[in-house]
């Protein structure tokens, strides 16, 4: 599962409900977007930020694919165990170096200069890995697209929120977390194409291409309007408020969502700028102190844990050796295979993006946790029978089968589902380091994961498995002890969920005032 910088995952209706206001009417009818000239510009331009995401989801996939491809596994020696643990954990271990890298750089000189380093990193990375000689050179690009891709998604995440048409935003962040199985997609299909080809040049075109979509963000994303949040933030007032005229507001500088929107913006930065003075040391200690914050941080490590131990590794990094172990041993199966079963995750992962407002987040936890046990279960089986015989042609038909519904099982509760909850349970004024936390807990557990499984799998085979039947039923009991339910209340009463009255009063301070200052 890729990794998401916090703005563009707080619930972008979270504006819309701060006590005493709300977003006027816009006189632009949104759901016509396209017959209006500057929105509908807006709107194409947002497809490169929207790439962003697209970088890690094709590198898991053409990962899986290469493994398929016996020209890259004649070259590299056939790697196995700890060998290829390293292969795939290079890219999450380069990922935690990036995490550092973001707010520095986006913060400091803007989404669209933070977006092209990132995005110069990722062909830096794809160039070394085209034309990587060795193993290790191989493993260092990996390092660099891992470094870079993190990078492009932290700071094309908060720059999609914050350029989107406000009653657009909600559409935009459920389209940013598809278009990780769209680059999934495209590199199944990707090394499903190039297989066939007789050298190097097999696995080196589809390693290449993954920088593809990092040149048209080079390219193309100083066409992009930069983001009006930072433009305020660095005393830029008046160019924020051009673009917001024009793309927001078709042009009328009288547009109430466009006065709305810059006052919110100027006001609330006023507000940060307050809370920026708190120290890193001030904002550790805060995070431990106070039962409700303790009970955030716990939340926050058991849910990075949830979303990288669960099993999820084998579809995303090694489906081919699992594939494998149950007689399908042919590149094209195992790419055939690869590149349809990416297509399954994606359409799941479109229309579970629709059900947290709907069936509740932690309802969505459960009943993911529930289905991946069974699918996990059903595997284990499948696997075991076919080791017993191995002309079981049925039960590893089976297997297959079960590695196809794993995705959605993961996709029901793991995907958009956890990029909503994580930021609506963090206060205003912790959010932002509350989930650069969160993410490296999941980078950490993803290094763990991807290192591990190779080894596991090496070494005791189908029986790997019976560790995930166990341990995803402690997850179930954890999430079902520690996670509240947040379907339903606005950000101050989620706070009140954890903290009680006092702390849901102070928390909602900082946006109570700029409503204050606007009604003033």
């Amino acid at each position: 599962m890729g990794i998401f910088n916090n703005a563009a995952l707080a619930r972008p209706e979270a504006h819309q409900q701060v006590p005493g206001t709300t977003m006027p009417k816009s006189p632009i009818n949104t759901k016509k977007w396209w017959k209006y000239r500057n929105l509908r510009a807006l709107n194409l331009w947002l497809l490169i930020p929207l790439l962003s995401i697209y970088a890690q989801g094709f590198d898991g996939s053409m990962m899986n694919g290469l493994q398929s491809v016996t020209n890259w596994q004649t070259y590299f020696g056939t790697p196995k165990g700890a060998t290829l643990g390293i292969f795939n954990a290079a890219n999450p271990i380069g990922g935690v170096i990036g995490t550092f890298l973001i707010a520095p750089v986006s913060d400091r000189w803007g989404r669209r200069v933070g977006l092209c380093f990132g995005a110069v990193l990722c062909c830096l990375g794809a160039a070394l890995q085209g034309g990587a000689t060795d193993i290790a050179m191989f493993v260092v690009s990996r390092g660099v697209i891992g470094c870079g891709s993190i990078i492009v998604a932290g700071c094309g995440a908060p720059y999609i929120t914050e350029i989107a048409h406000p009653e657009q935003r909600s559409t935009a962040t459920a389209l940013f977390l598809t278009f990780y199985s769209v680059g999934s997609v495209t590199a199944g299909w990707c090394t499903f194409g190039t297989f066939r080809i007789d050298g190097s040049a097999s696995w080196r075109i589809p390693s290449a291409l993954q920088g593809l979509p990092s040149l048209i963000q080079i390219i193309f994303v100083w066409f992009v309007p930069e983001s009006p949040r930072w433009l305020v933030s660095v005393g830029r007032n008046e160019e924020a408020l051009a673009m917001l005229v024009k793309y927001h507001g078709e042009g009328d500088p009288q547009d109430p969502v466009v006065l709305f929107e810059y006052n919110e913006i100027t006001n609330a930065l006023e507000e940060e700028k307050e809370i920026a003075r708190n120290t890193f040391i001030g904002s550790a200690k805060e995070f431990v102190s106070g039962a409700g914050n303790r009970k955030r941080v716990a939340v926050m490590v058991w849910a990075a844990i949830c979303s990288q131990m669960s099993g999820n590794a084998f579809v995303s990094y090694y489906l081919s050796p699992i594939l494998s172990s149950v007689g399908l041993t042919s590149d094209l199966q195992q790419t055939l295979i690869n590149a349809t079963s990416q297509m399954v995750s994606w359409f799941s992962a479109l229309y579970f993006a629709t059900l947290p407002a709907k069936v509740g987040r932690r309802t969505l936890f459960l009943w993911s946790i529930t289905a991946m046990w069974i699918v996990v279960i059903s595997i284990t089986a499948g696997s075991a029978m076919f080791a017993q015989n191995n002309n079981n042609k049925a039960a590893g038909y089976a297997v297959v089968v079960f590695l196809y519904i794993f995705s959605p099982a993961y996709n029901l509760g793991w995907n958009g589902n956890l990029g909503l909850y994580i930021p609506e349970i963090l206060p205003f004024h912790l959010r932002t380091k509350g989930l650069s936390f969160f993410y490296f807990v999941q980078l950490c557990f993803q290094i763990l994961s991807t290192f591990a499984v190779p080894i596991g799998l090496e070494n005791i085979h189908w029986r790997f498995y019976t560790i995930f039947v166990v341990w995803i039923m402690v997850e179930f009991v954890g999430v079902y002890l520690l996670f509240p339910e947040t379907k339903g209340p606005s950000l101050e009463d989620i706070a009140y969920i954890f903290d009680g009255p006092p702390a849901t009063k102070d928390y909602g301070n900082a946006e109570e005032k700029a409503v204050e200052e606007m009604k003033g």
